[in-house]
C-alpha cells in the first residue's frame, strides 16, 4: 500500500463518538480530507513551504522522476506524486524508482501502467465520463481519481455528478478546489465523495487555511451505500400441532 492510500483510508474512514463516563481526554483532531498541493517546475522550491503549511501530499508537473531528488528529501515523510499524463509503463517504473509514490495518469496512458507495483496510481477523468467506463475502472487498483474544479457555484446537480464519479466506480475522488473555499463547500465535496482537496501551487500561502478549514469539519459518518444492512434468516413454515394429521390405526 501506497503512502497516498494508507492516508486516504484513515481520512475516508468514519470517526465513531467517545464513550465513557471518565473526563474525555483532548484528542488531536483527524482531518477527513487530505490536502494536496500542485506545483509545476517552476514551483519545485515550494515544497518546504507545501511541508510547512500541512499538505498531506504534494503533486508535481512538468518534470522528470530523475530531477526530484531534493524535493523527495525537503518532504520527507510526505508522499509526492508525479503528472504521468500519457506515459507507458517504463515512465511509471521509472517513477518508482526515482522515489515517487504515486503517479497521475491520463486517459491516452500505457493499458501497462496500471499493472506496475509499488507505486500509487491516480487516474485522471473529466465531469463527462460515461457511466460504462466508470463501472470498468472500479475494477482497476487506483487510489483515486482526480477531477477538475467543479463549476461555481456548486449546485445540487453538480455535487450529484461528483457523487455519480464516485459511486459508479467505486474510487474516491481528488477534487481541485480554488483558494477561497470554506468549510461549508469543502463538507458539500466530501459529501459528494471527495477524499482530498487539490490546491493549486501558487496558492501555497493558503493551505494552512485550508487545512484548518478541513479540520473544523464534522466527523465523517458512514454513507448510506456503506451501512451495513441485517440479512435475516428465512423463515420456514412450522405446521401447528392441531393442523397435524392423526395416524388411524387398524
Amino acid at each position: 500500500m501506497s503512502k497516498l492510500a494508507d492516508r486516504i483510508e484513515r481520512a475516508a474512514r468514519p470517526r465513531a463518538a467517545p464513550i465513557g463516563f471518565g473526563l474525555a481526554t483532548e484528542r488531536r483532531a483527524s482531518p477527513t480530507l487530505l490536502c494536496l498541493l500542485r506545483l509545476d517546475k517552476e514551483q519545485v522550491s515550494k515544497v518546504s513551504d507545501a511541508a510547512a503549511g500541512g499538505a498531506d501530499a504534494v503533486i508535481v508537473g512538468g518534470l522528470e522522476a530523475g530531477k526530484l531528488g531534493q524535493a523527495i528529501k525537503k518532504l520527507g515523510d510526505l508522499p509526492i506524486g508525479l503528472l504521468l499524463g500519457n506515459a507507458e509503463r517504463a515512465a511509471v517504473a521509472a517513477a518508482r524508482e526515482g522515489g515517487v509514490e504515486f503517479g497521475l495518469l491520463g486517459q491516452g496512458a500505457g493499458a501497462e501502467g496500471v499493472l506496475e507495483e509499488g507505486v500509487g496510481r491516480v487516474r485522471s477523468v473529466g465531469m463527462d465520463t460515461g457511466d460504462t467506463e466508470l463501472r470498468v475502472l472500479s475494477g482497476l487498483p487506483l487510489e483515486a481519481l482526480e477531477v477538475p474544479a467543479v463549476t461555481e457555484p456548486l449546485t445540487l446537480r453538480g455535487m450529484l455528478e461528483l457523487r455519480r464519479l464516485s459511486l459508479l466506480s467505486q474510487t474516491p475522488l481528488l477534487v481541485e478546489v480554488p483558494p477561497e473555499v470554506d468549510a461549508s463547500r469543502l463538507q458539500a465535496l466530501r459529501e459528494a465523495g471527495a477524499v482530498g482537496v487539490i490546491l493549486d501551487g501558487k496558492y501555497v500561502d493558503k493551505l494552512t487555511a485550508l487545512r484548518e478549514a478541513v479540520l473544523s469539519l464534522p466527523a465523517r459518518g458512514r454513507r448510506r451505500e456503506e451501512r451495513a444492512e441485517a440479512i435475516l434468516p428465512p423463515l420456514t413454515t412450522v405446521p401447528d400441532e392441531e393442523d397435524e394429521e392423526e395416524t388411524e390405526y387398524p
